[in-house]
């Protein structure tokens, strides 16, 4: 098939370059460090194990340039903040484009696509399997896990096809719904409170004041996710279904060592993504996709989720520099103060 990898940054390259190795005509659209470090050498996928090279793909670092050929199926596999203005790009120059599946993390991009495109054009995956990109075309594979796609979409059947014929391990999910909620759960762990107090979620967790944070947090998504009908499934090595049921079941002093040796093994070597966009000084983050998502399906049905609230609010303010990141930098005490003054109120739905 031929594809076209929209947005290739680490995830974009790592399943794009399976395709290409599994004989898929396979374009990356990305930075022009990226396309020209694939034109000259190719893309290299390292592994525990070994590196997969893969020379049979092409690199493109205009849309126009990308669009030169016809495709039969699109990933777009950039920052959640990127998806409008990638998909206006895109309506742009392809009134129907073929099928397009975001990998995406967080809640709200298959919306902008559907709202475009029309949702029979659109179908949800997600990786599970942490990557990094140390430098252009060159990607790190920090723990083997696998890909998923939902069902709902016609969209998604040419896509399963190629990816089943890749190395890549891939399951199907009943909904997008399902999946994007599920793996936004498993997203939103370790990752604003250590984004905000620019510490490791490891000593996040180690922490009974700090992880109650987290504890809430999590809590207060659940609760909206099963507001709105929608059932929380396991991904390919991850258990979010089990997470899930843990946050609701456990109390935090029990939960709270289970989730410290998950998130000490969890991401690899990444730090969070949050966490990352903060030290990269990049202007937005994913957040609003994120926690904010959170919060806002909480606005449509009335309720509050004060804790996600106070996470997505403080993530993008520092982004934006109308809070300095020195006001909470190793500053647990100020977290926890912004973090207490909201509890008082209507909590997750209640």
């Amino acid at each position: 098939m031929r594809i076209l990898i929209y947005g290739a940054g680490a995830v974009g390259c790592y399943i794009g370059g399976h395709l290409a190795a599994a004989g898929h005509s396979v374009t990356l659209l990305g930075r022009e460090p990226l396309a020209r470090a694939v034109r000259a050498s190719g893309l290299a996928i390292r592994t525990a194990q070994s590196t997969l090279h893969i020379r049979d793909i092409r690199a493109a670092s205009s849309l126009d340039e990308a669009l030169s050929g016809e495709y039969d199926w699109i990933a777009f596999t950039m920052k959640a903040y990127d998806t409008v203005q990638s998909t206006l790009e895109l309506q742009a120059r392809l009134v129907k484009p073929p099928p397009i599946v975001s990998f995406q993390n967080g809640v709200g991009n298959e919306e902008s696509l559907i709202a475009a495109f029309g949702a029979e054009r659109v179908a949800a995956g997600t990786m599970t399997t942490p990557v990094s990109m140390p430098e252009p075309g060159i990607v790190v594979e920090e723990k083997p896990r696998g890909l998923a796609v939902a069902v709902d979409s016609p969209a998604a059947t040419p896509v399963l096809e190629a990816l089943r014929q890749t190395q890549l391990p891939t399951t199907t999910v009943q909904t997008a719904a399902s999946l994007k909620w599920s793996k936004l759960l498993l997203n939103i762990v370790g990752n604003a409170t250590a984004a905000i107090l620019d510490m490791s979620p490891d000593d996040i967790f180690a922490d009974p004041e700090l992880f109650a944070i987290e504890y809430e947090a999590l809590r207060e998504a659940i609760a909206i996710i099963h507001l709105q009908g929608i059932s929380v499934v396991n991904l390919p090595g991850s258990p979010a279904r089990l997470l899930a049921l843990a946050v609701q079941y456990l109390p935090a002093s029990l939960l709270r060592p289970l989730l410290l040796r998950q998130v000490a093994t969890g991401r690899g070597a990444k730090p969070p993504s949050l966490l990352a966009d903060l030290r990269a000084k990049k202007r937005r983050t994913e957040v609003p996709w994120l926690n904010g998502a959170i919060v806002q399906a909480a606005d449509r049905m009335d309720r509050l989720v004060p804790v996600n609230h106070v996470l997505a609010l403080t993530v993008s303010d520092i982004a934006a520099g109308r809070v300095p990141w020195e006001m909470f930098r190793q500053r647990p005490d100020m977290l926890l103060t912004a973090a207490r003054a909201v509890r008082g109120g209507e909590r997750y739905g209640e």
